[in-house]
């Protein structure tokens, strides 16, 4: 049967798994191929431009989609740009997501390609201009965006969207839209040159029909952005959202209470870099389909909290919870001293925990919580932990080992203060049921030998310490290891590892356990546990508060 009788459907779903790179060279497999390519290149043509400038094809041809009209409205701005060459594919209909700063940069290093992105050539007035007719060109060839990112600040930087009616004129253009994602900068600053993006947020409401995802990273906000985000909360279906403001003030918190409008909906909700001092958290017990809670950074959790979580009458049926506080990567081995109060952090995962829970990350982890956890989620397959003191690590780690259901553990240490020795050694007398294991930290080798000579559990997945000098000892460990247990299937090795310079002794133990039915791949790979997403963007936005 020849490859074209199969269904397009069926193509799209493998060259889905390709990367861009691969992509491009499908597009001079044969016609077919490139037909099937170039949807899939063309979902997010935007991408970031970094330090080192380089000319942005994707801006030379979107312009030479432009219809007359739209070429006509260039001519008062002395824009050169190719117009001899007719365009293969309607490339505009292809877009599926658009992020405004990428758009931006994008078209002020095509403006100047010998300097890259400069954020001074903002005021060039080509930018606003060659910003309005690629967006309209976009809607014109019906493109139907799902993702759309803004970052509105009140730095000179900024850009304005074009006309709200590019926007509602062609079909299906925005009404389809899924995932929103807002960044936020504006203080009370009223005369900041973003009218546009104004009236793009006030028809969003009712404008769209099945936004489900919406992220709102609040630096300063601005009393004309809360009506449209009370709106978009109130009145779409949203499944997920990520809330993280650094100023909590009376407006911030009306966002959060509005939250109790989707009760029916909301599955995933997660606060980042939150004081949660002044917030009453009593309504999320009224979210019926809540199925994944995650408080990343945040603080202020006190007692009052448990007790409005304590009188509510609904149950809550969490999937997984992470309780992440912040402010603790200066303390080595006591919480004292800082805001955490420690039976408060308790009851929140008595409360929050249960039955159905199965997925836990926590970075304050003592005698007292893991027993918590012990008693009530006692079915957490999946423990993500970060440990700060050294007390009672003999105690706390057998605890651990003793959750029956769990099978993927992450570790990470974050006090120099924290044996490793004894951390290591106490696992491998005590685990027995965890498949994937990752140690975030430093081994030393006679730990981790001891680690892979006595421990219980058959380890199917596991990412060697990221440490060159000590490789050839982790692999010699992994490798007996294996013989013994048979049960590695997985092994992640750090990125920068290349097996055609490495020395003949790791090849040959790299062969070894090839031959046991091992797959080596790059560490980041194996998706354990560490969400990067989940901190990183917060932690930018926080740097930028203290800076």
């Amino acid at each position: 049967m020849p490859l074209s009788s199969l269904p397009d459907e069926c193509f799209d779903d493998i060259l889905s798994f390709l990367d861009n790179k691969s992509l491009y060279k499908c597009l001079f497999v044969n016609r077919f191929y490139c037909k099937l390519s170039i949807p899939i290149i063309w979902k997010e043509p935007f991408r970031p431009i970094y330090a080192k400038p380089k000319f942005p094809l994707v801006i030379n041809t979107l312009l030479i989609c432009l219809n007359e009209d739209e070429i006509s409205s260039l001519i008062p701005y002395k824009i050169d740009f190719p117009r001899n060459k007719p365009p293969l594919f309607e490339y505009g209909k292809y877009v599926r997501k658009i992020d405004q700063d990428f758009v931006k940069q994008n078209i002020i290093t095509w403006l100047n390609p010998s300097e890259g992105y400069d954020v001074d050539k903002h005021q060039d007035y080509r930018v606003q201009k060659l910003m309005d007719v690629i967006y309209h060109m976009i809607m014109r060839q019906g493109s139907n965006i799902q993702k759309f990112n803004l970052n509105v600040s009140q730095s000179d930087s900024y850009i304005d969207l074009p006309k709200v009616s590019t926007f509602i004129t062609f079909h299906p253009g925005i009404t389809d839209l899924r995932s929103l994602n807002m960044e936020i900068d504006l203080g009370h600053n009223n005369n900041i040159g973003c009218q546009n993006t104004i009236d793009f947020l006030n028809i969003i409401p009712t404008f769209c029909r099945n936004i489900i995802n919406c992220d709102l990273w609040i630096f300063k906000l601005n009393n004309i952005f809360v009506k449209p985000f009370l709106d978009i909360i109130q009145l779409q279906p949203l499944e997920r959202m990520l809330i993280c403001i650094v100023n909590i003030e009376e407006n911030a918190k009306k966002i959060i209470n509005a939250l109790e409008f989707r009760s029916e909906t909301l599955r995933e909700l997660l606060f980042e870099c939150l004081d949660f001092r002044d917030i009453d958290l009593s309504f999320l017990s009224n979210l019926k389909c809540l199925e994944r809670l995650k408080f990343i950074y945040c603080k202020g959790f006190v007692s009052q909290h448990c007790e409005s979580l304590s009188l509510s009458n609904n149950k809550f049926q969490l999937k997984e919870l992470k309780l992440w506080h912040s402010g603790l990567d200066d303390l080595y081995d006591r919480f004292d001293g800082s805001d955490i109060k420690l039976n408060v952090i308790d009851t929140m995962i008595k409360f929050l925990g249960g039955e159905s829970l199965r997925k836990l990350s926590l970075n304050i982890v003592t005698l007292e919580t893991i027993r918590t956890v012990k008693e009530h989620c006692p079915n957490v397959n999946f423990l993500h932990i970060k440990i700060f003191s050294g007390q009672y690590l003999d105690l706390i780690i057998p605890l651990i080992c003793e959750l029956q259901y769990l099978k993927v553990l992450n570790i990470q240490i974050g006090s120099y203060r924290v044996s490793v020795s004894l951390l290591v050694k106490t696992l491998s007398d005590y685990l027995v049921t965890v498949q994937h294991l990752f140690f975030d930290f430093f081994i030393d080798l006679s730990s981790f030998e001891y680690f892979t000579s006595n421990c219980k559990a058959n380890i199917e997945k596991f990412i060697i310490p990221n440490n060159k000098s000590l490789r050839e000892g982790y692999l010699i460990c992994l490798d007996n290891y294996q013989k013994v247990h048979n049960s590695l299937k997985v092994l992640g090795i750090e990125d920068e590892f290349d097996l055609n310079n490495e020395e003949s002794e790791i090849i040959e133990i790299i062969d070894s356990l090839k031959e046991q039915n091992v797959r080596i791949i790059p560490s980041n790979s194996i998706h354990i546990c560490i969400h990067i997403s989940d901190v990183g963007y917060g932690l930018r936005l926080i740097m930028k508060y203290y800076k």
